[in-house]
């Protein structure tokens, strides 16, 4: 995102201001007023929510994240392995307000581990925010964004709401939706 940012800011002579938090909290701020132009989520119920709401113009798919575990520097796939007493802090997402957290959380779930884990989870506000604390060291393993779907545990699809009609948000959110072409309908889905 910082990447496509700093490209349309060359392009069209403009500064875009990046807000990144978790999905939950975000929503919750333009519910609140917050002037966004638009919303970007790694999930599908706050997009939803904000049309059904009528704080939204328009919604579109304009990308899929992945979701996966990191063991110190290492990606890995196999979730057994979490359970090694060696592993005490496990870092993910808030699973009530962020979606990377909450997919975490199914993955888990389905595999029986929700429990077993529980124990060692060190909860952050995002994603990011867990991904900083396995890079750093300050845990021992986390669920982390990865850049493609290697070693992948889910997939997450991003959506984003154009919330004010605005020339250069439209430009924007265009270069973003781009690769799909998918428009998604008003309400929900």
């Amino acid at each position: 995102m910082q990447q496509k940012s700093e490209a349309f800011e060359k392009e069209h002579h403009v500064t875009v201001r990046l807000i990144a938090g978790s999905t939950g909290r975000l929503y919750n701020q333009i519910m609140q007023g917050a002037p966004f132009d638009l919303f970007i989520a790694a999930d599908d119920e706050r997009p939803s929510l904000l049309m059904r709401r009528h704080k939204g113009e328009a919604r579109f798919r304009i990308g899929q994240g992945h979701l996966g575990v990191k063991v110190g520097k290492q990606v890995i796939s196999n979730l057994s392995m979490l359970v090694n007493p060696a592993i005490q802090h496990i870092a993910i997402a808030n699973p009530d307000v962020a979606p990377f957290g909450k997919s975490a959380r199914v993955v888990l779930q389905h595999q029986g581990l929700w429990e077993a884990l529980k124990p060692k989870f060190v909860y952050a506000q995002n994603a990011m925010q867990a991904a900083m604390m396995v890079d750093q060291g300050l845990v021992d393993a986390g669920f982390v964004p990865l850049a493609s779907q290697q070693h992948a545990i889910a997939e997450i699809d991003y959506q984003a709401v154009l919330l004010r009609d605005k020339a250069l948000a439209k430009v924007w959110l265009a270069n973003l939706a781009k690769p799909q072409q998918t428009r998604l309908a008003g309400c929900s889905r």
